[in-house]
């Protein structure tokens, strides 16, 4: 003979919406509560700055494509750049550098990039992109490093404010790490533009975090050589 039905069932039924009501109020790492008038300020600018229409998916109710990068002020001078082009026939990505940095800075970078593990023979290439801001006294450098390995993929790369006495401060970071190069298990970072996102006269850095399916904004601002993240959300995830 069957149990007699104790109210159980009911209960149990409602743990997958339990499950999905706590899914849903989780924590985004990368979105933070946005609650004070400084902070608002600041996702204001960035979202008519260089937000686009929101992509389809699951993110929050503020997304927007951030695809569209080549936004830059007026005032930022790219002192060395690279773009980087799929080559369908190669199944991998080609990458140009335009522009140079200085033998110091370069030795700077790659200084770094060996302490996140690239070694000083590394088969793969490094790539530079170095900015400046005319309402600035200092730059903003960044060495990527990758080498593609069959289906995997090596990366590692720095992000780094750089002053006028050529010390440096590290903003970004990715140890060296090997991961599969269409589900890539990393963050990776873009410059994305530098300027005055609260209207004091400050130039801040912004970029552009990528994780797989996963895309936002960072600004860090820059006072007295010491860096300090100011704000991160927006962009959208899938």
């Amino acid at each position: 003979m069957p149990a007699p039905n104790t109210g159980t069932g009911s209960a149990t039924a409602s743990e997958p919406i339990r499950a999905t009501l706590d899914a849903q109020t989780e924590k985004d790492p990368h979105r933070p509560p946005c609650t004070d008038a400084s902070c608002r300020k600041i996702r204001d600018f960035l979202k008519k700055r260089y937000c686009g229409e929101s992509p389809a998916g699951n993110g929050p109710d503020e997304s927007c494509d951030l695809r569209d990068r080549a936004k830059r002020s007026a005032d930022v001078k790219v002192i060395a750049d690279y773009n980087c082009e799929w080559n369908a026939s190669k199944d991998a990505a080609e990458c140009t550098q335009h522009g140079q940095v200085t033998p110091e800075l370069r030795s700077l970078l790659v200084r770094e990039l060996r302490q996140l593990g690239v070694p000083a023979k590394a088969a793969g290439d490094t790539y530079f992109t170095v900015w400046e801001s005319n309402r600035a006294g200092w730059s903003v450098a960044q060495a990527y490093y990758s080498h593609r390995i069959g289906s995997d993929i090596e990366l590692s790369e720095v992000v780094a404010i750089v002053d006028q006495n050529a010390r440096a401060t590290v903003l970004r970071k990715l140890p060296l790490k090997k991961t599969d190069v269409d589900v890539p298990e990393i963050t990776d970072w873009t410059l994305l533009d530098l300027a005055d996102t609260r209207g004091d006269g400050q130039v801040d850095v912004i970029l552009v975090g990528d994780a797989y399916e996963d895309h936002w904004l960072e600004v860090v601002s820059i006072r007295n050589g010491s860096a300090k993240t100011i704000f991160s959300g927006l962009g959208y995830y899938l």
